[in-house]
This record gives C-alpha cells, sequence and structure tokens, in this order.
C-alpha cells in the first residue's frame, strides 16, 4: 500500500501522534503492553512512510505534522537502525530549515542512549530514589548552554516540569517471590541488572528490566 501523501499523511501522523500520547498518559497507570503496541504499529507504518516519501518536514505536513513524525521516530525504540536513519534524516531537515531543532535535540539523546552513549541534553529522565533526573548525562556542567542553544530550558526547570505535571516520583516496586512483599527498586538504565533483596524474608535475586523512556 502507498503511504499517504499531503494532508492525507498529515491527517495520520497527527492521529497515530495523538494515539501514541493517550496510551502513555493513562491515568492511573500506565499499562506498557498497550504503549508496545501502539509504538509496534506507529513503526512499521512510519517506516513504510520513510522509505516511500523521505522525512516528512514541515513542508510537506506543516508544523503539527512535523512534530508528529518526530514523535513516531522518538519512540521507534523497537528498529534501532531505522531510529538511527530517523536521526539523519531529522539533522537534514533541520539544517534546511524544515524540522525543529529541539526535536532534534531529543531525539539525539533518545539515540545515544540506545547506543549506550551518555546523552547531551538531558531529556530522558527517570526515577533516582524518589526524584525525577536525568538518564546517563554527558559529563561537564555546561548542560543548561546545550540546552539553551536548542531551545530547551535549563535542566532543574525542566525536572520540576515533571512533579508540576502530576506525574509521581515513585520507584519501581515488584514483588518478593518469596513471602509477596513489595521490594522497592532504584530503576535501572534500560537493559542492565539490578540486584534485588527482600528486607522481610531475605529472598533474593537478580533482575534485567526493561524500560521505556519516561520523558518523550
Amino acid at each position: 500500500m502507498e503511504p499517504p501523501t499531503g494532508g492525507d499523511l498529515r491527517a495520520e501522523l497527527l492521529r497515530r501522534a495523538q494515539r501514541d500520547q493517550k496510551a502513555r498518559l493513562q491515568d492511573p497507570a500506565r499499562d506498557w503492553s498497550l504503549v508496545a503496541e501502539v509504538d509496534a504499529a506507529n513503526l512499521s507504518w512510519f517506516r513504510g512512510v520513510v522509505d516511500g516519501l523521505g522525512w516528512p518536514g514541515r513542508s510537506v505536513v506543516g508544523e503539527d505534522g512535523a512534530g508528529a513524525a518526530w514523535l513516531l521516530a522518538q519512540h521507534a525504540d523497537g528498529d534501532p537502525a531505522f531510529q538511527r536513519r530517523c536521526h539523519q534524516l531529522l539533522s537534514d531537515a533541520v539544517e534546511r530549515g524544515d524540522a525543529s531543532v529541539t526535536d532534534l535535540a531529543y531525539l539525539t539523546d533518545r539515540v545515544l542512549l540506545a547506543q549506550g552513549q551518555p546523552q547531551r541534553f538531558g531529556t530522558q529522565v527517570t526515577v533516582r530514589h524518589g526524584r525525577w533526573v536525568p538518564r546517563a548525562l554527558e559529563a561537564g556542567d555546561d548542560v543548561d548552554q546545550r540546552r539553551a542553544a536548542v531551545g530547551l530550558e535549563p535542566l532543574a526547570d525542566y525536572l520540576a516540569s515533571f512533579a508540576a505535571d502530576g506525574r509521581p516520583a515513585q520507584d519501581l516496586t515488584v514483588p518478593c517471590q518469596g513471602c509477596a512483599a513489595g521490594i522497592v527498586l532504584e530503576l535501572p538504565e534500560p537493559g542492565q541488572s539490578v540486584e534485588i533483596t527482600c528486607p522481610r524474608c531475605g529472598w533474593s535475586s537478580t533482575l534485567t528490566i526493561e524500560l521505556p523512556g519516561a520523558a518523550p
């Protein structure tokens, strides 16, 4: 099936981006299986769009459609090679004024972390000890300068916005396999292993947990 073009493409991008956000903003808790289902469907469809038409920038689908295209690439974690390809295409679009440099910063961080490298702009966050914090961040004290250069607010303000939006800074709790008590974990980086021990009965184990990014 040929990918849609023009106004039809913009409408479909917006529809899929809306579904992406609806799955992620469920209340009271996210159903990550639904998020994974939505992401997989969007990935398959968006790959066809990019293969057939190239990057859908502002000149093709307007400002909001281009933002929706970025969002689908941002959540294309199921295909890292395709996500890196989108990053390059988005970078090219930014250079010709056809996409947002702020969107590129978010995707840059996502791609770097997926490659096991520290992020540059601190857009990807997680919870540590009941606080929102950036995931692995490039060393140096100039992160706010890097953020300002791409139109982002200071990192402290960005982290504070998660609490202001009503997103609870809750550490992960898993049930003990020995006594069913809740064990509070410090959230690991995706793919990393974490040692857990139940404070009630002493049961212990090593877990490797895949966690979707908390940030857009």
